[in-house]
């Protein structure tokens, strides 16, 4: 899972030059069907800001309200929201919701750097994975309920460890939080239970793009518009400059031949390869044809992507299954704009092991539409 915090990163931005405390909303557990899972943050500022979004406007107007007493006392809270519980009558919302949260409200503090927050952002920017560990219900003097904790994981071998020595009692719980999803854990120590939140925290995935034309302006926007970390390449100097791709995050100019020597290509969750020249798009293809990144995009027709994948030789085995052309998901993609929403998508979709379908259609429903439109066409 990947923590998306892009949202936060100018809000604490703006903490660290207003030096003004805030809450951190963040939710720690869901039951059903919810607006966000486990993992998501919120910012409630003093004069009642909202940075993010928790319930799609179900409880935030109450979160508001709760935080007033986190401000006073710096006490942490946890919070429990049953949307299906018929309380739409107390709220006065009409949720329409069918599912119950459990949000975990701390303060943070201008004088602690408004850690968490801090360790999540510094996480972020250096594309370290670990556990964000939180206690949120404890009478133990030493774990008190709001103390948290980023641990970052060392690579020992090619398995991640992380060091339990903060929370002596959270060795099995840190090493299993860090493979799976976001989990509660409770750990009775002293003859006290302390209950624990284990938020596996990965970096910001990252893109390369090979190509630096128009139509790569719009895919690196969305890309960082998602807290995606975009390199592009491109061998025409004249095409990669700050002003043409103000959000990018690094700018090269390298020939295919370069590359493995420039770039650490593993780092990559996925490669696009979009330089509108079959010969450049080979030769990229060729300087990237023994990484282990699981997603290589490219553009055009499928026989270009054959066309491509026999210019590799014995080499295309490396790679052949982890090729997506043409890359991305069929919304009747036509504009740039709308290329490189189908292409992100398709992303988003293949690293999630999702399949890209329209949540509410059913299944069987496509199968049975498919299968009576081929039907058709034999007739």
């Amino acid at each position: 899972m990947v923590n998306n915090i892009n949202h936060l990163l100018e809000a604490y931005r703006q903490l660290q030059r207003d030096q003004q405390d805030s809450v951190l909303a963040t939710i720690i557990e869901t039951f059903g069907s919810t607006y966000q899972k486990a993992g998501a943050r919120m910012l409630i500022t003093q004069t009642g800001e909202l940075v993010g979004l928790l319930g799609g406007g179900c409880f935030e107007r109450d979160l508001v309200e709760q935080a007033g007493s986190v401000f006073e006392t710096g006490d942490a809270k946890t919070l429990f929201y049953d949307m299906p519980s018929g309380e739409d009558a107390i709220w006065g919302l009409g949720l329409g919701c069918n599912g119950a949260v459990r949000v975990f409200l701390q303060l943070l503090e201008a004088e602690q750097d408004f850690s968490p927050l801090k360790q999540l952002v510094e996480a972020a920017e250096a594309q370290a994975h670990g556990v964000l560990v939180t206690v949120f219900d404890s009478a133990h003097a030493d774990f008190p309920s709001g103390r948290s904790q980023f641990l970052p994981a060392a690579i020992v071998g090619e398995q991640p460890i992380l060091s339990s020595a903060p929370f002596p009692f959270a060795t099995a719980a840190l090493q299993t939080a860090l493979q799976q999803k976001p989990r509660i854990e409770t750990h009775p120590l002293d003859g006290l239970d302390i209950k624990v939140f284990y938020d596996p925290v990965q970096p910001p995935w990252q893109l390369l793009i090979f190509g630096a034309g128009a139509d790569a302006i719009p895919l690196v926007n969305y890309a960082k518009s998602l807290g995606w970390r975009v390199t592009l390449v491109d061998h025409r100097p004249a095409h990669i400059k700050p002003e043409r791709f103000p959000l990018a995050d690094q700018l090269l100019h390298l020939t295919p031949e370069q590359v493995a020597a420039q770039l650490d290509l593993n780092r990559f969750n996925a490669i696009m390869l979009m330089t509108h020249n079959v010969e450049y798009d080979q030769r990229y293809l060729q300087a990237i044809v023994h990484c282990r990144v699981p997603f290589i995009g490219l553009l055009g027709p499928a026989h270009r992507k054959q066309r491509l994948l026999q210019s590799l030789g014995d080499d295309a085995a490396l790679i052949a299954e982890r090729v997506f052309g043409p890359v991305g998901l069929d919304i009747g993609a036509q504009t740039p704009e709308e290329i490189a929403l189908s292409i992100v998508a398709g992303i988003q979709a293949q690293l999630n092991g999702r399949s890209g379908l329209q949540l509410g259609y059913d299944v069987v429903a496509i199968k049975h539409e498919c299968s009576h439109s081929q039907a058709q066409s034999i007739r």
